[in-house]
């Protein structure tokens, strides 16, 4: 019998995924992750300096993809430079069509597409995607064999294992037959994330690449370079795929462990190329960071409300000057001997569950999960999907409805007047408000101050952009607009990039926006500064008078920063007159007076309309802070 040389055996398989792993992607190695907002352009292309041969995008959403032109700007603005190659770019989808044209549009901009069948965490659940589509073969075979049909790039897969190994196995045979060029297999199974998340299983790995003949990529218990030779040794794997290790050490495909302060100097020059969004920049500095902040806790806050390179750049030199100031035995750390200020991972506390269930396991061990409660986790998921599937048809149909309803009125004249009409309300709204803009001696001035974002975490600035949003509906619909203002607000600041963000032509909004905070910009006679710590109520809302609203989404509650600022700067201060119109339900447990700045607008415009206090609090006070009106007995 004649034995086949090793080279020869694996001419044998020169399938398309390895066509496509040797001639494309140029036979990578060592890999960066796709991470969601922490994988984008800048960061790529400091890891393909310092020695990654493929880079994968963040997970994108499928469906706003296609749906939101603002956020395929985003997304088509990263995937903009040319030297940024090979690139894969991974999607999360649960629909064959959405997974297909979304690839279609970015297949130019890059050299494959992923179907991430990774993502454990709670948002994938809710909406049915990621890991939460493992149990779902039919679905996942479609939509992978019809990307293979329509694409003209490579196909791929990042998928978590299953508690069995047999089971994985096949798992990953069904999608190389479906057409995978290359999977990549994250050895953990979908319920070990947070505290659970313990270690990789690189059993799985290796199994899973000895029964497929297609490239298989690791990723699990990377943290340093030897852990990444260890893992190509024995899993025997194509390439290692790199996440939370890349994040806290850059280099570490070069096996350096380099000082935070250079590697946070080189990434802060690669974001000055290509712009990137401030919250990406905090998250990389605060991940390479993770050990100096341990030592040197009272930066935290400071490096959270960072706006800027140059705020950043400021906390670095600063907390870098620290350093220099520390004995020796207060730099190293424990595990890695190495000083905090070297580049090196950062181990998460966790629980000491987390192990693995193989085809071994004995019924007696104490990880192992019932048949009825994993049967009870399957029709949950189940049902979810096909509530999932009900909305989603239920959508197809009432925008099928709609189309045809246009389409039978495209030609007639209701239709052309109608679109006429539509114009003009839409121009009238424009006219109103430029004229408020133009002459303030009728209407009512509202300046929201913005000088607080600096206090505010990354939830809190979510929550005030929706509240700003909502704030310019209401002044867009009114009669009797108001003339805003926002004071303190720093255009490609956080808060702004949220805006714009969320908001479709906010650039284009009827506001005053404007850098300066509002005591520059108003004579402070003409200044009500609103605020429900103020002792006297507010007694009339006039014209000529700038009411100044406090823009502070205060989640941790530090009380009367707006009063004591208004107070230091000898400014009138009011309330809103809710206790002397309204009183306490006597059903809640806490009441408050505390409220969006999106309804104290809607307040003041309501009684600057009405003139009367009661109308214009049934407008803006919401009942669940515990307030009502007392009932009136007219004779």
């Amino acid at each position: 019998m004649i034995k086949l040389s090793q080279d020869c055996c694996k001419s044998s398989f020169m399938n398309d995924g390895y066509m496509f792993y040797k001639n494309v992607l140029k036979s990578p190695k060592y890999i960066v992750a796709p991470m969601v907002a922490q994988s984008e352009l800048a960061w790529r292309m400091m890891a393909r300096k310092h020695g990654a041969h493929l880079c994968y995008t963040p997970m994108i959403s499928a469906n706003t993809f296609l749906t939101s032109k603002h956020y395929r700007h985003e997304v088509l603005q990263d995937l903009s430079c040319a030297e940024d190659r090979p690139l894969i770019v991974q999607f999360c989808a649960n629909q064959v069509e959405v997974f297909v044209e979304a690839a279609l549009i970015v297949q130019s901009y890059c050299d494959g597409v992923d179907l991430n069948l990774g993502c454990p965490q709670h948002i994938a659940r809710r909406g049915f995607f990621g890991s939460f589509l493992q149990d779902e073969w039919t679905l996942l075979h479609d939509i992978i064999s019809e990307a293979r049909k329509r694409l003209s790039v490579g196909v791929t897969a990042k998928i978590r294992v299953f508690p069995e190994i047999s089971k994985t196995v096949e798992y990953a045979q069904m999608l190389e037959k479906a057409g995978c060029h290359i999977l990549t297999v994250h050895g953990r199974t979908r319920d070990q994330k947070r505290e659970n998340t313990g270690l990789a299983s690189w059993s799985h790995i290796k199994a899973v690449k000895e029964n497929t003949k297609i490239p298989v990529f690791s990723n699990g218990n990377i943290r340093y370079f030897r852990d990444v030779e260890n893992c190509l040794q024995e899993t025997g794997v194509d390439g290692v795929m790199v996440a939370e290790g890349h994040l806290t050490n850059p280099m570490i495909f070069k096996d350096v462990h380099p000082n935070v302060f250079d590697i946070i100097e080189e990434y802060l020059e690669f974001v000055n190329l290509y712009p990137t969004e401030m919250s990406f920049v905090r998250t990389h500095v605060f991940n390479l960071l993770s050990h100096t902040l341990q030592k040197h806790r009272q930066m935290r806050g400071m490096l959270g409300g960072a706006l800027s390179i140059a705020t950043i750049t400021r906390i670095c030199d600063k907390l870098k000057r620290l350093c220099h100031e520390e004995n020796e035995s207060e730099q190293l750390i424990p595990e890695s001997g190495m000083s905090h200020w070297m580049c090196q991972p950062y181990t998460r506390p966790h629980a000491s569950k987390g192990g693995f269930l193989t085809d071994d396991t004995t019924k007696n061990d104490s990880t192992t999960v019932s048949k009825s409660a994993m049967k009870k986790q399957k029709k949950k998921e189940r049902n979810l999907y096909k509530k999932h599937q009900k909305r989603l048809e239920e959508h197809r149909r009432r925008r099928e409805r709609e189309k045809e309803k246009q389409k039978a009125l495209l030609d007639t004249d209701v239709h052309k007047d109608r679109i006429l009409r539509s114009n003009e309300r839409k121009q009238a709204i424009l006219d109103r408000m430029e004229e408020v803009m133009q002459n303030d001696s009728q209407s009512v001035v509202v300046c929201l101050d913005l000088t607080w974002t600096h206090k505010m975490n990354d939830k809190e600035i979510n929550k005030l952009s929706s509240q700003l949003g909502r704030m310019y509906g209401s002044n867009r619909c009114s009669e009797n607009p108001a003339h805003l203002y926002f004071s303190g607000f720093e255009r490609d600041g956080h808060l702004w990039n949220e805006c714009v963000r969320k908001h479709d032509g906010f650039e284009s909004y009827k506001i005053e926006m404007e850098s300066k905070p509002y005591n520059e910009l108003f004579d402070s006679s003409d200044i009500v500064y609103l605020t429900p710590d103020a002792a006297l109520p507010l007694e009339s809302v006039e014209a000529g008078k700038v009411y100044v609203l406090g823009g502070l989404v205060d989640e941790t509650v530090t009380k009367k920063l707006t009063l004591d600022k208004a107070n230091k700067l000898n400014i009138e201060t009011r309330r809103l007159p809710v206790q002397e119109y309204m009183i306490r339900s006597g059903h809640h447990a806490n009441y408050s007076t505390v409220y969006c700045v999106n309804q104290v607008f809607d307040i003041l415009l309501t009684y600057h309309e009405t003139k009367d206090w009661r109308k214009a609090l049934h407008a803006g006070v919401p009942p669940r802070k515990g307030y009502i009106f007392e009932e009136r007995h007219d004779s």
